[in-house]
């Protein structure tokens, strides 16, 4: 798997050519790269010493090891994946090499059964094209026959039968079967960037387009984007840039390149880098769980959660996240940056991680995205609420066989559940009530028999539970009797009398 792997991405970096022509060149001087080793294995023989030792043999003309060596060090290369299509033709240039030889080690472990796993590909110096592969993958057990005879237990000897057999298709003339194209660049785009890379339509946009030179320096170089033609300027190194406005209509803009060298000869690149014109700001909403919490670690409504959401597909810069209270000062904050998170929590602290007041807090996503819009959801509220319910039952009057008694309620959250049973002086249950929604005003007991309404006394026993998940449990509370508010007499405002 891993040999056609690094086929392909050679493949994608290296294409191959596909047609021919009578004005051809030859193969006669090679360059030998070090076979990178994929393998994650350390062994003990130097694999690249067989290689050379092989084509000494085959008696091929081979660039000098030492003098390979220097140019890899003056270009500060360590890694042979890093190797470009401009250091290809730079080393063929400078060490008058036609192609070069690379490849790479999938396997090479020496236990009783050796195994070993090589690929290669030969590619041209003068367009960085392939112009031969091929793979090996052998082990010891192979060479067996019956008993295990022919079995080959060294590393070292099967290590020499892949590398014959590596390269024993390798073509002794390559006349004829390649192009020989004099049309290639003398210098490299080695990287484009648009500076923002998305951005509103018709705004100032910045490029860069850094080169690298092969055999001169480019000239002049003009980026084409949409129908404008955009001239750039050398900063005398090896960089162009330029500015321009964006287009106006929303879309992706692909950039393409006009490089003239000394001779004015036009080069043309295709597809260096892609604008993004995003007229649209994004679409995003917030959803809350828990409105009502009372974090006080009791594990019931600890917490609020909150559940950011990107309605439609859009490149987001960065995102903010503000709780404040009625007075809008900023209790607590967080930000990140192109993703959103999956969700918030608040568990009713401040930035300084200490415990807010009990009260309403008011909560709001902000979102940039890499055009620069800015949006924000509506407000949601988060009530903090940490009492447990304030709970007053009064005798508010007794009429023939029916006892009323008032119920009031102090408390933030609206109670949910609640149940409350009336007890007469003898401790028998007069009636029980209860549901699963806010407190009622009154309450309505049947009596049996009658009673002296000066002298009986009732009690209550409750359980309430409100939004946030405060309880509150009460046994045999004494009722208080009504009192009705004093009846102030109004005074009379004295007349005034003009006398004269």
């Amino acid at each position: 798997m891993k040999r056609y792997l690094i086929i392909f991405i050679t493949l994608l970096f290296f294409p191959l050519q596909t047609s021919w022509s009578e004005d051809i060149r030859s193969i006669k001087t090679i360059a030998i790269i070090p076979f990178d080793n994929l393998s994650g294995e350390n062994y003990s023989i130097n694999f690249n010493d067989f290689l050379y030792d092989y084509f000494k043999r085959e008696k091929l003309n081979l660039v000098n090891k030492d003098e390979l060596e220097q140019f890899f060090i003056k270009r500060r290369i360590r890694n042979i994946r890093s190797i470009s299509r401009s250091t290809i033709r730079a080393l063929g240039k400078a060490l008058s090499a036609d192609a070069i030889i690379i490849g790479s080690i999938n396997e090479l472990s020496g236990d009783e059964n050796p195994n070993v796993d090589l690929d290669v590909q030969m590619i041209d110096t003068l367009d960085s094209s392939i112009i031969w592969m091929n793979a090996v993958s052998i082990s010891g057990d192979d060479f067996a026959t019956f008993l295990d005879i022919g079995k080959i237990s060294s590393i070292e000897k099967l290590v020499k039968i892949a590398v014959k057999d590596l390269f024993k298709g390798l073509p002794e003339d390559f006349d004829g079967k390649k192009e020989k194209n004099t049309d290639l660049p003398p210098f490299e785009i080695v990287q484009t960037r648009f500076y923002p890379k998305v951005v509103k339509g018709s705004n100032e946009t910045g490029l860069m387009v850094e080169f690298r030179e092969i055999a001169c320096k480019p000239r002049q170089i003009y980026a084409l984007v949409d129908d404008m033609k955009i001239p750039l300027i050398s900063d005398g190194g090896n960089w162009f840039t330029g500015s321009f406005q964006s287009p106006g209509v929303e879309g992706t803009y692909i950039l393409k390149l006009h490089a003239y060298g000394e001779s004015d000869t036009p080069y043309i690149f295709d597809a260096m880098a892609s604008l993004v014109v995003d007229n649209t700001p994004p679409l995003i909403d917030i959803t809350l769980h828990n409105a009502f919490i009372s974090p006080d670690n009791d594990g019931v409504n600890d917490h609020a959660v909150f559940f950011p959401d990107l309605l439609a597909t859009d490149l987001l810069k960065a995102w903010s996240f503000e709780i404040t209270d009625k007075d809008g000062k900023t209790i607590r904050s967080a930000e990140g940056g192109e993703e959103l998170p999956c969700r918030l929590l608040w568990r009713g602290e401040n930035n300084d991680f200490k415990q807010v007041n009990n009260g309403i807090y008011l909560c709001q996503l902000f979102v940039e995205d890499k055009a620069g819009h800015e949006v924000s959801t509506d407000k949601v509220m988060v009530v903090v609420d940490r009492n447990t319910p304030e709970i007053e039952i009064v005798l508010e009057k007794i009429e023939k066989d029916i006892i009323s008694f008032d119920v009031t309620c102090n408390n933030i959250s609206k109670i949910v559940e609640w149940s409350i049973s009336i007890y007469n002086q003898n401790d028998e249950c007069l009636s029980t009530f209860g549901g699963k929604q806010d407190l009622p005003s009154t309450l309505n007991c049947a009596l049996n028999n009658s009673i002296d309404d000066k002298k009986e006394k009732f009690f209550y026993s409750l359980a309430v539970r409100d939004v946030a998940g405060n309880m509150l449990n009460v046994e045999r509370q004494l009722t208080k009797l009504y009192e009705p508010d004093e009846i102030v007499e109004e005074k009379k405002d004295l007349e005034w009398v003009d006398d004269f």
